[in-house]
């Protein structure tokens, strides 16, 4: 009986045991990197105070957040404030982490390039003051203020990405805040009424207006390529399953180019009828529309309701851009790039290497193809009926002297006030180097208000 009893004991340390080691290897393998990033975890803040945390670059070397040491002690400082607020986020050790700041965190502590590490040995090795590695961003600090300044004090947002490679030069959302003050200022940023904490350009979700037509055109063209020379007659409205949709600015004989340029409702109601809710939300998605479009810090994915749960009226209202349809600013933007660079999206990107202190390139960004929307040819007569909007349409405000601009304008419907005004576009048209998406919360018209905005950064951009 008394050996019994001991194998009986000896088989439960035994099994205790095998269950401690195989946890263990559990937390080792599987979890070791969220216990290691855990705001309760002591041994992270001890080596975030053993490296000087790396910088945070725009692509022309300016500083858009590094952390100083002076008598006052150790201290993360964000020269450009609330202008990049919403890109690099911010680091507190009451909040925490965001942004940037938190995407990128064991790229700014050195630990995945080995001058850090998750074990004590990481402490040790290191004196206090000990560099972690830079982030350079495809950011334009300079093109950032120049959106920013110009929503002057509206709320809003504005995206330029170069259509080419996918790099984003502008990510700008008023209001937004400054990461400096973050913990002074959380309580009343955080009950704002105008959401200063929300990245407007990746996060906010809005009804792309006649924006939407670019995607409408793109999908009919596929379908049916006879459709750039058609003639249509409006008459100034269309009814659909009783509803009646008002287009008093464009009647009478249209041809395409004259229907984009003027934003007939009554034509791109029609032709969205026309392809059909499955070609139509297949479109929308090539576009991204509806996708998951990971940038590494916090997005929200486009939305568009699936073509079984559209009846034919909503399918009308989502070829012009209402209905249920909503769309982030970086969305857009990605349309227009879409048209500029022949029908191929690229990956959104905005960090384009990983820099040691010593600046050897660590990582880098490479170029990829995400979608491809449309064919060449039908990206080639999209850019042709953006053109004339510029050049004889609503978007008249857009010109640039002496460059070919492309581009197309939008009001949105909302319930809470006036239009929201859009503008999205690319420039110069025969070599594009910028696209761009601009989003005036309740601005009205945007001819008006959205398009001078977007010209200013693709002026800047064509000038450098």
């Amino acid at each position: 009986m008394m050996n019994r009893n001991i194998v009986i004991v000896a088989g439960f340390i035994m099994a205790a045991f095998f269950i401690n080691i195989v946890y263990m290897t559990y937390l080792q393998v599987y979890r070791s990197e969220e216990l290691l990033h855990h705001p309760r975890n002591r041994r992270l803040q001890l080596l975030e105070e053993k490296i000087l945390r790396g910088k945070i670059i725009d692509r022309r070397d300016r500083i858009l957040a590094e952390t100083t040491v002076s008598g006052e002690g150790v201290r993360r400082v964000y020269p450009y404030g609330e202008i990049t607020g919403n890109v690099t986020g911010y680091l507190s050790r009451k909040l925490g982490r965001w942004g940037l700041e938190a995407v990128y965190n064991n790229e700014l502590l050195g630990i995945d390039s080995g001058l850090a590490a998750d074990g004590s040995w990481a402490l040790s090795m290191f004196d206090k003051g000990k560099p972690g590695n830079n982030i350079i961003l495809s950011l334009d600090a300079e093109l950032q203020k120049t959106a920013y300044n110009m929503l002057g004090n509206r709320k809003g947002a504005v995206v330029a990405i170069e259509p080419g490679t996918g790099r984003i030069l502008v990510m700008v959302s008023k209001p937004g805040f400054d990461p400096g003050q973050i913990e002074t200022q959380w309580e009343s940023l955080r009950v704002h009424p105008d959401s200063p904490l929300l990245n407007r350009a990746v996060q906010g979700l809005y009804p792309p207006g006649s924006t939407m037509k670019v995607v409408t055109a793109a999908g009919i063209l596929a379908e049916k390529p006879e459709t750039a020379s058609r003639t249509f007659d409006a008459p100034g409205y269309i009814v659909v399953e009783g509803r009646r949709i008002e287009d008093s600015q464009a009647r009478g004989k249209l041809s395409l180019a004259e229907a984009m340029a003027r934003s007939s409702n009554y034509v791109f109601a029609l032709l969205g009828i026309e392809l059909g809710a499955a070609k139509f939300v297949d479109t929308a998605h090539g576009f991204g529309i509806g996708e998951e479009l990971s940038l590494g810090i916090p997005a929200a994915s486009s939305r568009i309701p699936e073509p079984e749960e559209m009846s034919e009226l909503e399918l009308a209202e989502t070829a012009i851009g209402q209905g249920r349809i909503l769309v982030t600013p970086l969305n857009m933007a990605i349309v227009a790039a879409a048209v500029a660079n022949g029908g191929r999206v690229m990956k959104p990107n905005l960090v384009d290497e990983v820099r040691s202190p010593g600046g050897v390139v660590i990582r880098s960004f490479k170029t990829k193809q995400l979608l491809t929307p449309m064919s060449e040819e039908t990206a080639d007569i999209i850019r042709d009926l953006m053109v004339s909007v510029v050049t004889g349409g609503t978007g008249r405000a857009a010109s640039i002297s002496g460059h070919q601009v492309a581009g197309k304008t939008g009001s949105a419907e909302n319930p809470h006030g006036r239009p929201h005004a859009w503008f999205i576009g690319f420039a110069p048209v025969e070599n594009p180097k910028v696209a761009v998406a601009v989003i005036v919360e309740n601005g009205g018209a945007g001819g008006t208000e959205a398009a001078p905005i977007a010209r200013e950064i693709m002026k800047k951009v064509i000038s450098r």
